[in-house]
This record gives structure tokens, C-alpha cells and sequence, in this order.
């Protein structure tokens, strides 16, 4: 049941929503009610000083500089607790070699302990020299991360003695026959086990940052006709008997869908609700400030200790 899913963006001082949105990532990603462990290497993993290394790292960046990258990652249901930790601290050490910055935030309890997941967070910087490690923002950078996780994990299941293994590439060219399932999304698959049914109407949809329009228009009926997205999968599942990996693949799909959606807020807000989202922003970042090394009580000095 062990499935590929990797999602790869970053936070650009120039092109974020707000100032600190890197540090307003930390905190939400620690967020007690999904949070079960954090790892980190050569930045602190306390989430309060991971918020202030980050705010005090972009001050120092130039314009235009990349703040952090963000990968969130479907783990392993086959590995325990500390058999995924092993391997995403041995797949942040290959990505930063040692030398940059990386923090990893595990989700694995409550909603997310069938579909447990990581966001890891790196800052591509030598702390030495300031230069790239990994070359993030290069071309062809997400598929080498993709090669190196898919490396990484079924790594890992063969240590652990599991059968399972993941792989990166599309169902086509893995020889698989099938079409691929839709995002379907908690409030439609409750609906749909209640038996409601689906209106599909045209809507309004939010263009990325970098997009020449603001929105779009989506004609929803003349691509469902009519059919719940429920429904479509029931009948991709029926006609290609579906194995257990591919429901747990759907899962996951809607368990990033979300995390993304609720990252939007923070990441990219509506320039038409930007009074009402500023509340929501200053309750991340708005915290007196301190120096990178400074403590939390009467401005004591402090040494972070790297958990590596």
C-alpha cells in the first residue's frame, strides 16, 4: 500500500504575499493538533526559534532571493514511527549534503495516522558560503527530488524487510492500464454516502500569484455532466478492479489537496478579504522580534543545538 506522492514549491522573498510568510509556514506546519515530531539539521527545531531563524535569515537575503523550499511527502504506511524519521532525515541530509539548513514536521496522528505525511522545509544556503547546495530553483530540480525520494524510500521498505516499494512515474508508463482517480474531497464523499446528489454549475476559480488574470471561470457541467467526482472514481475502481495502493493514493491526494488549500490563507491571500486574512497573518509573525541567538527571557544569550 505504499504510494508516491511528492509536492515541491518554495516561498520567494519577492514574490510571497507578506514579509515572513517562511516563518508563517513553521508555524503552521507545527501546529499542535497535527504535529507528532519535528527533526531538523543546522537550524533549531523548536518552532519559535525555527520562526526566528527564518525571519532573521530573510533579512539578511537579497530581493529576490528563494526564502525556502517546501516538500511535503506521503511516507511510508509500512515503516513505523522511527523508520520514517530515519528515512527523511537520511533524504534531507542528501538534499542539503551536509550544509544547508532543514527542518521536518511529521503528521501522523488523528485524521493523518492512516495517511501519515512530512513537510519538510530547506534552505538551499551554504551556511559557510551562502552558495546553493541542492540548486533549487534550477531546472529539473523537482524531478531530481522526486528520483532521490522514490531512492530514499524503497531503501527503506527493503531494510525493513516490506515487499512494497514506490515509483514516481505515471500510470501510463508504468504499463498500467487504468485511468488515473480525481481528487474527490471530504464534503463530496459525504455527500455522496448520503446519497445526495451533485449540482455542477460553472465557477469562479483564483488564478495563481504570477497568472495575467486574477480568476477564471470553470464551465463545470460541460466536464462532469453532470457526475460527482464520487462517482467517476467508483467507476474507474470498477472497471479496473482497485487495489488497495490506489484507494490509499486517493487519500492522499485529498490529504494534500487540503494542506494546500489551508496554506492559501497564509501563502497567496485574496487581495479582496486582505483586511480579514491580515488578522489571521499577524497571529503567525507578529510576535516581538529577536536576534537569531537571542533567548525568550531578559534577552539572555542562547546557543541553538542542531538535532543531527
Amino acid at each position: 500500500m505504499a504510494i508516491y506522492s511528492l509536492h515541491h514549491s518554495s516561498v520567494g522573498k519577492s514574490t510571497q504575499a507578506e514579509a515572513y510568510t517562511a516563518a508563517a509556514h513553521i508555524k503552521y506546519i507545527t501546529r499542535a493538533s497535527a504535529l507528532t515530531r519535528l527533526a531538523g539539521g543546522r537550524m533549531p527545531t523548536a518552532s519559535s526559534d525555527a520562526m526566528r531563524f527564518l525571519r532573521a535569515a530573510e533579512d539578511t537575503d537579497r530581493k529576490n532571493a528563494r526564502v525556502i523550499d517546501k516538500i511535503m511527502l506521503a511516507l511510508p504506511r509500512e515503516l513505523n514511527q522511527q523508520q520514517r524519521l530515519a528515512l527523511v532525515r537520511a533524504y534531507a541530509e542528501a538534499i542539503t549534503q551536509g550544509r544547508a539548513s532543514w527542518l521536518a514536521a511529521f503528521h501522523e496522528k488523528g485524521k493523518d495516522a492512516q495517511n501519515p505525511h512530512c513537510h519538510l522545509v530547506i534552505r538551499d544556503r551554504d551556511q559557510k558560503t551562502g552558495k546553493r547546495v541542492f540548486g533549487m530553483s534550477e531546472k529539473g530540480s523537482t524531478e531530481r527530488l522526486r528520483e532521490l525520494w522514490e531512492e530514499h524510500a524503497n531503501l527503506a521498505l527493503v531494510q525493513a524487510n516490506k515487499e512494497a516499494r514506490i515509483d514516481r512515474r505515471t500510470l501510463e508508463a508504468q504499463g498500467i492500464q487504468r485511468a488515473p482517480t480525481i481528487h474527490e474531497g471530504v464534503r463530496g464523499r459525504r455527500m455522496h454516502k448520503a446519497r445526495r446528489k451533485v449540482r455542477s454549475r460553472s465557477r469562479h476559480t483564483r488564478n495563481s500569484a504570477l497568472a495575467k488574470s486574477r480568476s477564471r471561470v470553470v464551465d463545470y457541467p460541460s466536464i462532469d455532466n453532470g457526475r460527482s467526482r464520487c462517482v467517476h472514481n467508483e467507476q474507474v475502481r470498477a472497471s479496473a478492479n482497485e487495489k488497495a495502493s490506489d484507494y490509499w493514493q486517493a487519500i492522499d491526494a485529498d490529504t494534500q489537496s487540503r494542506e494546500i488549500e489551508q496554506l492559501r490563507a497564509i501563502h497567496k491571500p485574496r487581495e479582496s478579504s486582505a483586511v480579514e486574512l491580515r488578522s489571521v497573518y499577524r497571529a503567525y509573525v507578529s510576535k516581538p522580534r529577536r536576534g537569531p541567538k537571542q533567548g525568550k527571557k531578559h534577552g539572555q544569550d542562547r546557543e541553538w543545538e542542531p538535532d543531527d
